[in-house]
């Protein structure tokens, strides 16, 4: 009765790993072996936790999201504009802006020229036209070389750096220097004659076309000081005479040296070929010989002795004197 009971029981646990191993894919050997393999009495039995789904974590972040929102620690996302924080402004000193640049500029001495109501207004347009130039009326020249050079440097290149406007107060002072320009500087400023003027602001009408800036005007005047009393490094040699902006091409740039570019402007040396420099005085023709005539009274007697002698010489009864 034992035997059967015991055979009943194994035929059932044989039969229930075929079928575990048929619905597992697992080979019928190897189930078989984990059918009567013994269970370790200590093995640790590891239950895996069930994958949290997408569905169930938006729910436990909306849930602790409404839970901030109800304690204030959160605000409610829409689309309306955020409106700006109110910043709190008592107690707070008042802010100043300053007004005076980083580099003040030392008052200037010399006034700038007044505003000329006649004067013909600047025509903007495309490109470079030659100025119209006014070589009849007789400009109003400084007395003051410093003044001079002001003008020149604030007129020919105030929107130039301070590098560009020294070099240009150097080609002033290095013209008053040279033989063949006008020694003072007010004289090599305005210099002119029939066809043209040496710096064009002297007769285009530049002066007193529209209002000085202040700022400019002292600047200019700091840097003509310091050129003019050596106080500034020299950027240029000392024949360099003549310079034009970038945006010209006179027809003298061709036989000169170009020496450097500062800014828009191109300055230049000594000509190539030992010729002469455009602005330079044109040589005056030495007058003709003429005869030159003397009085003297040696010479009148001596010249009515010779006459005398000639008009005896000829005279019949002289001669028939001298004869006998």
């Amino acid at each position: 009765m034992m035997r059967g009971v015991v055979s009943v029981v194994i035929a059932g646990g044989v039969g229930c790993a075929v079928w575990a191993g048929l619905t597992n894919r697992v080979p019928l050997a190897q189930a078989e072996v984990s059918a009567v393999r013994p269970i370790a009495a200590h093995a640790p039995q590891v239950i895996e936790a069930p994958a949290d789904s997408d569905r169930d974590r938006r729910a436990r972040l909306n849930a602790r999201l409404q839970t901030m929102v109800r304690e204030g620690k959160g605000v409610r996302l829409t689309d309306a504009p955020r409106a700006a924080p109110q910043r709190r402004v008592e107690n707070r000193r008042p802010v100043r802006v300053a007004t005076t640049p980083s580099r003040a500029e030392p008052a200037a001495t010399f006034a700038p020229p007044a505003v000329n109501p006649g004067a013909t207004p600047t025509v903007r347009r495309a490109g470079y036209t030659p100025p119209t130039l006014d070589l009849k009326t007789p400009p109003r020249v400084p007395d003051n070389d410093l003044e001079c050079l002001t003008q020149a440097i604030y007129y020919e290149a105030r929107n130039e750096s301070e590098a560009g406007q020294a070099a240009v107060a150097e080609v002033v002072l290095n013209r008053s220097r040279h033989r063949a320009y006008p020694k003072r500087v007010c004289e090599v400023v305005y210099q002119r004659n029939s066809r043209t003027c040496q710096f064009t602001f002297t007769c285009d009408g530049s002066i007193g076309r529209r209002a000085v800036n202040a700022v400019a005007w002292a600047r200019a005047e700091r840097i003509a000081r310091e050129v003019y009393e050596g106080r500034s490094a020299s950027q240029l040699p000392r024949n360099s005479v003549n310079y034009h902006a970038n945006y010209v091409r006179p027809s003298w740039g061709q036989r000169l040296s170009r020496v450097r570019q500062i800014g828009a402007h191109i300055f230049y040396g000594a000509p190539l070929n030992g010729g002469s420099t455009p602005g330079a005085y044109e040589p005056i023709p030495a007058p003709a010989a003429q005869p030159l005539f003397m009085r003297n009274e040696a010479l009148d007697r001596a010249y009515a002795l010779v006459t005398t002698q000639m008009a005896q010489a000829t005279s019949p009864e002289v001669g028939a004197t001298t004869g006998s």
